[in-house]
């Protein structure tokens, strides 16, 4: 046993003391805290820690028999069973960092937008991506979007489909270009048979938007050198604004049907 297994096993978890009197106890069968301290140079101070951390992790036990002897547990066992209760601890911890998030997140809220402050500007897109996920958890009748590249996290869209499915309106304006594109293009048919109303703009969208219930809406810009700002606006009035510009070029749009995703329906009049 060498450099290699130790440094695997401080891979695994183990500090480097806890790996070294692991390996020994392995090469050498059940010792006494004196001769673990002596065969690895590690202090008798260190040692006494070290043993009791791996007692707790399940690679050795105090020998029957043998007070105050240190025996190791086969690493075919204990190496595994090991890994098991990591994992174990991770879901839990994952778990708890999900609720904390959600309830730092809506604390923060309630801090953010007041009566003068409802203009909210997020700096990392994918603070703006959650947010946008999460609107679309909330929404409770409607959602307008403009769609168009680039693209951030559209893909299958769960949450989009789960809001369809619980009777939310949801419209969605394409350019061209993002018809085709390969973040949208395999998607596409799903979310207009999942209810989606699709339609495409012969021209350019001024920028990405998505409005939610009339009230919220979120709006990706570009800034100079390429950065990207997220603009949360939680405003009636505003809100009203942007529908009406989206309702303007809607009208101006040709339909999209599911079954012939990416080909306009003319339609007479270019108003539903």
């Amino acid at each position: 046993m060498d450099y290699a297994e130790r440094t695997r096993l401080e891979q695994l978890g183990l500090s480097a003391a806890e790996a070294g009197i692991y390996l020994t106890l392995l090469r050498n069968g059940p010792l006494g805290a004196s001769a673990i301290a002596a065969a690895t140079d590690i202090p008798r101070t260190s040692v006494y820690p070290a043993l009791s951390s791996l007692a707790d992790k399940g690679l050795i036990e105090e020998s029957a028999g043998h007070r105050g002897r240190f025996s190791p547990l086969s690493p075919q066992t204990a190496l595994p069973a090991l890994i098991a209760r990591q994992e174990e601890s991770l879901l839990r911890r994952r778990a708890l960092a999900q609720d904390l998030a959600e309830t730092l997140e809506a604390a923060t809220e309630t801090n953010e937008v007041g009566a003068d402050d409802f203009v909210q500007v997020l700096r990392d897109p994918r603070a703006g991506v959650d947010r946008f996920t999460r609107l679309e958890l909330e929404a409770e009748e409607s959602m307008d979007i403009f769609t168009k590249p680039p693209f951030f996290n559209r893909n299958e869209n769960a949450p989009q489909l789960k809001a369809m499915n619980r009777g939310v309106r949801v419209r969605s304006i394409y350019e061209k270009a993002a018809v085709d594109d390969p973040a949208v293009k395999p998607h596409l048919h799903k979310w207009l048979g999942g209810g989606e109303e699709g339609r495409i703009y012969d021209g350019v969208l001024p920028h990405k938007m998505a409005i939610f219930d009339s009230k919220v809406v979120l709006m990706p810009m570009i800034m100079p050198a390429d950065q990207t700002r997220i603009l949360i606006i939680r405003n009636a009035e505003l809100a009203l604004s942007f529908s009406l510009a989206f309702q303007h070029v809607w009208e101006r749009s040709q339909p999209l049907a599911p079954a012939t995703a990416g080909t306009p329906r003319k339609v007479r009049s270019g108003v539903a």
